[in-house]
């Protein structure tokens, strides 16, 4: 049996999963074409090339790209988030253990570009650990969403939340 609290957005949440699942698999394609997992590839792109024709990122350009990210990001990881937490009423401390590496992670993809480029080219390994932490996370956040669409396995999926002798059920809506 799907959680019952989950069981009406169903439908909804596997289909945002699925969207982005896309988005990231996309995402990780775009970054390994056009910029590389490797630092000194990393440290190309930001800072230009002379052997590939290929000038230094312009602040107008990093601004072109960073500002959808400051929107997007943010409220990928908000609703994704809340949706794991209001699924599963996941313990505190590992929660925010894996959300603070989420959003630490974003935050540092987003603002390794700027470091690179104006403050310190050999900074290109956190770019490409940044990267790979937020893709590893964000698999993990939705894992745990889509483990919550599954049914469950011969127990009673939520104590407490599905009604029992000690905590009758919710009012339906």
């Amino acid at each position: 049996m799907v959680d019952p609290r989950m069981a009406r957005f169903s439908l909804p949440v596997a289909a945002f999963a699925t969207m982005v699942a896309l988005v990231m698999a996309t995402g990780a394609v775009l970054f390994a074409r056009k910029i590389g997992f490797d630092g000194g590839h990393v440290r190309a792109f930001f800072l230009g090339s002379e052997a590939g024709f290929a000038p230094p990122r312009s602040l107008a350009g990093l601004l072109e790209v960073a500002v959808p990210h400051l929107l997007a990001v943010p409220l990928l990881l908000l609703v994704t988030l809340h949706l794991v937490a209001f699924a599963f009423g996941a313990r505190r401390r590992p929660f925010s253990l894996l959300a603070g590496i989420t959003w630490g992670c974003a935050a540092a993809g987003i603002g390794a570009g700027f470091a690179i480029r104006f403050a310190w080219p050999w900074l290109a390994p956190i770019k490409v650990a940044a990267f790979v932490g937020f893709q590893a996370t964000m698999l993990a956040w939705l894992l745990l969403l889509v483990a919550a669409l599954l049914p469950a396995s011969g127990r009673d999926p939520r104590p407490g939340f599905t009604g029992t002798a000690d905590a009758p059920p919710r009012a339906a809506r």
